[in-house]
């Protein structure tokens, strides 16, 4: 009886085709998300360099007008900070996807690969965007003459900020990039079965 439940299971089986279109299915999901994500890292990418772009020559002119030492060495290391910003984002999109005719394995393999280095761009902000950030503005603050109330708001305020910047980073790791990559992953998996 057993024998014959095994059979009745496997005949009753999804077909080949269900399980092509299935994979089809998660296929157009991936490429759908890809999509989104890709817009978003786009505009974030945009907005982070424009800033970036904005504050570099107001903080060199901060630099070079202000009085206090520790205000101008602030301001004069926010010049490279800033570029560093620029130079860490585009050498993160270098790792896009590029030819989307490709076979759809190689494809998959290339956008995990970009997923992986922007989720370690995000990982990583602590050191390369946060630490430079609070490091700037608190020889910035530090460096004007105010009393030991002002000059704890405006601390607790740059505190508040990098806060903040990490946590949208990890937000944006554990919410978009990290389900994206699993799916990818899953993909992935079922092609080589």
């Amino acid at each position: 009886m057993l024998d014959q439940d095994l059979k009745n299971l496997w005949q009753k089986g999804p077909s080949p085709s269900q399980i092509h279109l299935n994979q089809e299915v998660l296929l157009q999901e991936i490429r759908a998300e890809a999509t989104a994500t890709d817009q978003k890292i786009k505009t974030r990418d945009r907005r982070e360099i424009g800033v970036a772009l904005v504050v570099l020559p107001v903080f060199a002119l901060t630099a070079w007008l202000m009085p206090f030492p520790l205000t101008k060495l602030g301001a004069g290391l926010v010049i490279p900070w800033c570029l560093l910003i620029v130079f860490q984002l585009k050498r993160a999109r270098q790792n896009r996807v590029q030819d989307f005719s490709a076979p759809l394995q190689e494809y998959l393999h290339q956008y995990r690969q970009y997923l992986l280095r922007q989720a370690q761009l995000l990982k990583s902000a602590w050191y390369w965007y946060i630490l430079p950030f609070t490091v700037c503005m608190v020889l910035f603050i530090c460096g004007f003459p105010l009393s030991p109330g002002k000059m704890i708001f405006n601390l607790g305020i740059i505190l508040g900020m990098s806060v903040f910047i990490y946590l949208a980073n990890r937000h944006a790791l554990k919410h978009e990039l990290q389900p994206l990559l699993i799916k990818v992953e899953r993909a992935l998996s079922a092609l080589k079965e």
